[in-house]
């Protein structure tokens, strides 16, 4: 062997042996899905900077497992073909073990049968369809769904808040049509006659035919459903007409875009099922400053849940001491007490769907401010299938 060969086989070696002691950044990935475009881009956003922010706060107290984890993001538009091409890019491309729907139930429906395939432990923060969980025991739901939203709602309209005589308004999707027909099935329970039920599409946002109804109806109070796109124009709208009683309204109401959207009408609404933004724990008084801080107004319910969703995830796979799919999703499934900003994760059902109380909120002066808690969880439950 030549001098000059074997002194380029030693530099070849030095070099791969300097390569392989070289410190290896550690990472653990998490896919993320949210409406960053569309209609829900405001949910969207928010959702986004919830997913950083807890992300950011995770590695700043050293990680999981001594690895810090990795935030990948694709924008799902809020739509069923979107969220399975940024599955398959995140499984495919990205290779996830854990992933984390901060988008609608059409996106997390969807999603949801691509990461159980791939064995890919699966969160849909806030898509409430049953679907979603029905993909597999790899697939988890971090809200309550909409039967036990509707059924906590004629709780606290009947027993809490005593108004027996309602006018029910509901969007005509999915989500409106499962939580008002959970208020519905309850409403007798608590002593509610329901005087009519109106409902609307998704685009509407003028609603004269349905106020004027309701202005006849004379109801001591509303329940209403929808998002925070048609729920301000609603309430607006009611106002406009003299229509003073309370409403009472769903979980997607609780958005910063609501209040300005239906502008001084918002004051006095409740929403049924969001988080305590005054809740002491320190962990989540950082997260609802370090929150604002960066989004420009108070945490809503979306951004608690996608936040919640990545503390909880992480404390599994800590738990799990292991970043296996296999004993992550065991551990998660085990998950007990757990403090996030919509209050204590007593656990998960069979299902996996969540067994925790629910959260109300009053807007008042122009903020979302707590207002009781409904703690009925066996009300609150989802049957086992």
């Amino acid at each position: 062997m030549s001098d000059r060969k074997a002194c380029l086989l030693g530099i070849i070696a030095a070099t791969t042996l300097l390569i392989a002691t070289q410190p290896v950044s550690a990472e653990i990935k998490i896919g993320f899905q949210a409406p960053l475009t569309g209609f829900a881009a405001a949910d969207g956003h928010a959702a986004k900077v919830a997913a950083e922010v807890a992300v950011d706060a995770i590695n700043a107290s050293g990680g999981v497992l001594g690895e810090k984890l990795k935030l990948i993001t694709y924008d799902d538009q809020a739509k069923s073909d979107q969220a399975i091409f940024t599955a398959n890019k995140l499984v495919g491309e990205d290779g996830v073990k854990f992933a984390i729907s901060g988008s609608y139930s059409a996106g997390g429906r969807a999603a949801a049968p691509i990461f159980q395939k791939a064995g890919v432990v699966f969160i849909s923060a806030y898509g409430v369809h049953p679907d979603i969980t029905r993909a597999g025991d790899y697939v988890f739901r971090l809200i309550h769904l909409g039967p036990p939203q509707g059924r906590a709602g004629a709780l606290f309209v009947g027993d809490v808040l005593k108004h027996k005589r309602v006018s029910v308004i509901t969007i005509d999707n999915d989500y409106g049509e499962a939580t008002v027909e959970g208020f519905l099935a309850a409403a007798d329970k608590f002593g509610i006659k329901v005087l009519n039920r109106y409902n609307y599409p998704l685009q509407d946002r003028q609603f004269g035919s349905i106020v004027a109804s309701v202005k006849r109806d004379a109801p001591d109070a509303i329940y209403a459903t929808g998002y925070f796109f048609t729920g301000g124009p609603l309430v607006a709208q009611l106002r406009a007409a003299g229509i003073t009683v309370p409403i009472i309204a769903s979980q997607a109401f609780d958005s910063a875009k609501f209040i300005e959207i239906a502008g001084p009408a918002a004051n006095g609404v409740y929403i049924v099922a969001s988080l305590d933004p005054d809740n002491a724990d320190p962990s989540i008084k950082q997260f609802v400053s370090e929150f604002e801080k960066r989004a420009g107004y108070r945490p809503v319910s979306s951004a608690a849940q996608v936040y919640a969703s990545f503390t909880v995830m992480a404390d599994a796979i800590k738990r799990a001491g292991s970043t296996d799919p296999v004993k992550v999703r065991e551990a998660l499934a085990a998950t007990s007490n757990f403090p996030t900003p919509q209050g204590m994760l007593v656990g998960f059902s069979k299902r996996r769907e969540i067994n925790m109380p629910l959260a109300v909120n009053l807007v008042k002066d122009g903020k979302f401010t707590f207002y009781s808690w409904i703690n009925d969880l066996q009300l609150l439950a989802t049957p086992d299938e």
